[in-house]
């Protein structure tokens, strides 16, 4: 995930050097960064490769503005959900569906705003398209 996601996007206090998926329903999703401090995103909620991945985000608000730190109740964790669907023999059709955001409590309407907006889902799958035609080239 590395590869194709913003540096930027990150909950732990600096950057991520890398993101680790466990693969397994269970499994966690987690950075860690440079120093080796690890920050948890969430917990694979279904794993059904190559078809589809659901993910909880433990991503806090803040009253006014997310503070982008992990809360670890489930019960506050939207999901991520990414399907995966051929549409021939060179080509899938990548469907991203984060629901439940209201999970997050007061201030999650400016995270439902923050993740329509420019520089996120939307740009973080054109990156991941960008990455995918990359390794298939190779």
């Amino acid at each position: 995930m590395e590869t194709w996601c913003r540096r930027r996007h990150h909950i732990g206090k600096t950057p991520f050097e890398a993101i680790f998926v466990e693969p397994r329903v269970g499994g966690r999703w987690y950075e860690r960064d440079v120093e080796g401090k690890v920050a948890d995103w969430g917990t694979v909620l279904a794993w059904d490769p190559p078809h589809r991945v659901r993910f909880s985000w433990h991503v806090g608000t803040g009253h006014d503005r997310p503070d982008w730190a992990c809360d670890p109740d489930i019960a506050k964790a939207s999901e991520v959900e990414i399907r995966f669907m051929a549409e021939g023999p060179e080509a899938t059709l990548v469907e991203l569906e984060h629901s439940k955001l209201e999970r997050h409590g007061e201030g999650y309407e400016q995270l439902r705003a923050l993740f329509d907006g420019p520089g996120a889902w939307g740009d973080i799958l054109k990156l991941y398209a960008k990455a995918a035609e990359r390794d298939q080239a190779l």
